[in-house]
């Protein structure tokens, strides 16, 4: 059984907690947005490397490409893949 509780607040003190959360989400979002720069999901490797969902695994089973996992979330690092493409790249004969 769940409980539940009721807060009565003034007009003046929702406003003030409702400006401190949007406050605190603002300053929250660059961290967030250079988190996501850092780490690919699945979708943006198969992008980035222009394969399938099934190579992108294949890779990872196999151990070239670096990820985390929590639960079924699975993160690349970037620069893991970025060093990847440079460490597999074929150099032109000229």
């Amino acid at each position: 059984m769940k409980n539940s509780i009721t807060i009565q607040l003034d007009e003046d003190t929702l406003k003030e907690i409702t400006s401190a959360v949007k406050e605190a989400v603002k300053e929250q979002l660059p961290i967030l947005a250079d988190f996501k720069k850092d780490w690919l999901t699945t979708e943006e490797v198969m992008e980035m490397m222009n394969v399938s969902r099934r190579t992108v695994q294949n890779y990872r089973d196999e151990g070239k490409i670096p990820y985390t996992k929590e639960g079924r979330k699975i993160l690349y690092p970037r620069q893991g893949i970025e060093e990847f493409l440079q460490d597999n790249m074929i150099k032109a004969y000229r």
